[in-house]
């Protein structure tokens, strides 16, 4: 039996439900995918109003064709994580534009419900978990309106009061078996996919490479990049230098890591008592960022056991970061950098500059180098060339195009940030024969006090730079932004040049705080909850998780108790049917109370319908036209009956609402 057409009713609901799916997955979609599937939605429901019919083939084929087209190019393997997202997307998008009988419909529906989970592979944050409960309410709206019988207005939609009470009691059993299963369903030991399908591709955040510009993006991005909690006090801001990718090679226009393989490991983390007694312990809750990359505070002294600690002192995990990690670190903050293996190797690739570039700032190192009488002489220098020569601190500096931009910077523009003034420093350096390197990462953090813990966005992107002042010494931070701007450095840049409504006004600042460390308790307690913590909560209720006949019974013990909720439940519901027309009616004998004209146990409803008319004769029609229809659809089972009932009451409706004279 072919399934019954969709009515305009249906298919906007249709329409609506995957609209509101559709929504979240705009965020990581690209920007010229999503556009085309929405004009198709666009131009499905201007034709879907007009007439009801399908899209012929010939127009169907050359879309699909250029969705799978679209997905291949721009993600390549098309059975990888985000390919096959967007190509799933784009056929349900194509379905809709032939679907037009109720089978369809609830086909897209389920793919709808699918779409939901999917979305928290990308983003697992508390915003868009609490957004998913819409489309996901939506879904099951729009398939109560596919499935309510003909002659009816649909299902929660069309009597929400009556169904809202057995939604509350629905979602009274489901929270706690969403709740029983998220604890109890067994859980992997690494994500589904490791990496998003292009690697080159990661979120927002700090990149292994360096060119004018690239920070300034950052800078502007609010977004969290991980959490700290400090064991003991933390220290000030002006000493929260958060390293990342050093930076040695220097082709005139990009700066970039070097190919180094070398590493040294200082061992896994056992708690805070781990290298020196001086070392600064701390807990990181770093959030995705599709990179190896790991941050603690200079200079660290303890991290994870699957991470690295490379020759230049930033740290490199085993695997990329795709869902919120947390670890611990220790940090000795007054140490500094050996020179590691190969020292005359690295100090000669650390004065390296590309030729035929800068020439000025060159010419001007050189000259620093004969004059002075020691390296920390000439960085000295360095820096008080940038505090006397009219150099200014701003995040729209002039664009640099030139060939020589350094020497655009030092001698022309001298405006800049974090990163114009760690190249233009290490430039000066090597001219000068001082071995430097361009070191980043983030500087500072935002104190959380609703939780006590310390937030760093990639708004706090830094650069610094790092010298040798002998040949035989260490590694020695130099920040020359601290000569421009030491402001930025002591307060860092969530405070700095920010004099907008929003970073000054203090009701503001207390809910974006109370809003993150939801988040950070979110993170912590369902985002986190992995392997181990499965296992320490199975311990402490007494069951053994590597047995498997514990976990089975504790896994039937609670789908036979919600089970049997269930069913009580569902005995409750068919020993107490709720007729359509009567619901209804007693909704009307309401209203007919409140204007003065309560029913009589004793009355029907047509001998209750004359004596209100008697008493209302301004609406006498209307009553007496609500009782006669009410009877027809309660007695003679007509399903259009129903429908007349629901006209009546409307006009009733209408007319007690005019004042009467």
């Amino acid at each position: 039996m072919r399934s019954p057409v969709l009515s305009p009713r249906q298919f906007d609901w249709l329409l609506i439900a995957f609209s509101a799916t559709l929504a979240p997955h705009l965020m990581w979609l690209p920007l010229m995918y999503g556009l085309m599937l929405g004009s198709i939605l666009v131009l499905r429901y201007v034709q879907r109003r007009r007439y009801v019919r399908a899209w012929p083939g010939w127009i169907k084929f050359p879309l699909l064709i250029a969705v799978l087209v679209f997905v291949v190019a721009e993600f390549g393997n098309p059975l990888a994580r985000q390919a096959g997202s967007a190509a799933l997307i784009g056929l349900t998008v194509l379905k809709l534009i032939e679907s037009e009988n109720q089978g369809d419909g609830l086909r897209a529906l389920l793919v709808c419900l699918f779409l939901n989970s999917v979305q928290f592979l990308f983003d697992q944050s508390l915003l868009v978990t609490v957004y998913m409960l819409i489309p996901t309410i939506l879904v099951f709206v729009a398939m109560n309106e596919l499935v309510a019988p003909p002659g009816t207005s649909g299902g929660i939609a069309g009597e929400f009061m009556r169904v809202g009470k057995e939604v509350v009691v629905l979602l009274a059993i489901a929270l706690p078996l969403t709740v029983f299963l998220f604890l109890s369903v067994p859980r992997f030991e690494s994500p589904l996919w490791g990496t998003r399908d292009n690697p080159w591709e990661a979120k927002t955040g700090l990149s292994d490479e360096m060119r004018p510009g690239s920070i300034t993006e950052l800078l502007a991005d609010d977004s969290p990049v991980m959490r700290v909690t400090f064991d003991s006090a933390p220290p000030a801001t002006s000493e929260m230098y958060w390293r990342g990718p050093v930076l040695v090679n220097f082709d005139g226009e990009t700066w970039r890591r070097r190919a180094w393989r070398g590493a040294t490991h200082l061992g896994e983390i056992a708690g805070p008592q781990f290298g020196g007694q001086s070392d600064l312990a701390y807990e990181v809750m770093l959030e995705p960022t599709d990179r190896n990359w790991v941050f603690a505070l200079d200079v660290a002294t303890g991290f994870p056991a699957d991470v690295k600690q490379q020759v230049e002192g930033h740290l490199l995990r085993a695997t990329r970061t795709t869902t919120v990690w947390v670890y611990r670190a220790a940090s000795d903050l007054g140490a500094s950098l050996a020179q590691g293996p190969a020292p005359y190797m690295y100090r000669r690739e650390t004065l390296r500059l590309p030729e035929n570039f800068n020439p000025q700032s060159i010419a001007l190192g050189q000259r620093w180098a004969a004059e002075a009488v020691d390296r920390r002489e000439i960085v000295d220098r360095a820096l008080q060339h940038f505090r006397i020569e009219n150099f200014s601190y701003t995040l729209t500096p002039p664009r640099l195009v030139g060939r020589h931009r350094v020497d655009e910077f030092l001698f022309e523009t001298r405006s800049g940030f974090c990163e114009h003034y760690a190249q233009a420093f290490v430039v000066l350096m090597r001219a000068a024969g001082v071995p430097a390197r361009v070191v980043t990462g983030y500087m500072g953090a935002e104190r959380n006090r609703s939780s006590d813990y310390y937030l760093v966005r990639n708004r706090d992107a830094h650069a610094w730079a790092e010298v040798l002042l002998s040949d035989d010494g260490l590694w020695t931070r130099i920040d020359p932004t601290a000569a421009v701007a030491p402001d930025r450095i002591s307060l860092g840049s969530g405070r700095y040049d920010d004099d907008s409504f929003f970073a000054r006004d203090p009701w503001w600042q207390a809910i974006r705080m109370r809003t993150d460390a939801l988040q950070h308790w979110f993170n912590a307690m369902v985002v986190r909850f992995d392997t181990m913590r499965q296992r320490e909560f199975f311990s402490d209720l007494g069951i053994d998780s590597s047995d498997w006949r514990q976990l089975g019974l504790w896994m039937a013990g609670g789908i036979a108790v919600f089970g049997l909720a269930m069913s009580i439940w569902m005995f409750a519901r068919r020993r107490m049917p709720i007729d359509p027309a009567l619901a209804r009616y007693r909704s009307f004998q309401r209203r007919l109370a409140k204007l003065g004209v309560a029913a009589r146990p004793s009355e029907g409803p047509l001998d209750y319908a004359e004596r209100a008319a008697q008493q209302l004769p301004s609406l006498r029609d209307a009553i007496l036209d609500v009782s006669r229809s009410y009877a027809a659809a309660r007695y003679a089972d007509d399903a259009a009956a129903l429908v007349s009932l629901d006209e009546a009451l409307r006009r009733f409706a209408g007319l007690a609402r005019t004042p009467r004279s």
